[in-house]
């Protein structure tokens, strides 16, 4: 059961979670820059969610929440082909780029739940005077 239950406030935790893994992913592509054979790998949540959300026709929160919850937060391997004789794919410029764009997008969205609770203690506090 969770204490809070809100719309945004899901949206926003499922946001942080693939942040979380997509950084992870991109950081372990650059760690295996030299890995011969080694084929990079990306996290797709943002695509699947919309897809959830935009072929439910649900109206109620509880349902949309659900939703939200179901949206696996997938890796896919980068199928592209290598422009290296060693067989790897990761492109150190994209990968940098991507680790640095995925850092933005993670604090941004972190000061946007900071920003739902402190609305949220400013009217529980206001509500008790």
């Amino acid at each position: 059961m969770k204490i809070i239950e809100s719309t945004n406030l899901n949206l926003l935790n499922k946001g942080l979670d693939g942040l979380w893994l997509r950084q992870q992913v991109t950081m372990e592509n650059i760690a295996n820059y030299s890995t011969p054979g080694y084929k990079s790998k990306f996290v797709d949540f943002e695509n699947i969610l919309r897809a959830n959300l935009d072929n439910t026709g649900k109206n109620t929160k509880a349902e949309i929440n659900e939703q939200i919850d179901s949206g696996n937060i997938i890796i896919r391997e980068n199928e592209n082909l290598s422009l290296r004789l060693d067989g790897n794919n990761v492109d150190l410029e994209k990968e940098n780029l991507q680790l640095a764009k995925t850092q933005l997008q993670y604090m941004y969205t972190v000061s946007e739940m900071n920003s739902y609770f402190s609305k949220l203690k400013s009217v529980i506090s206001e509500g008790k005077k």
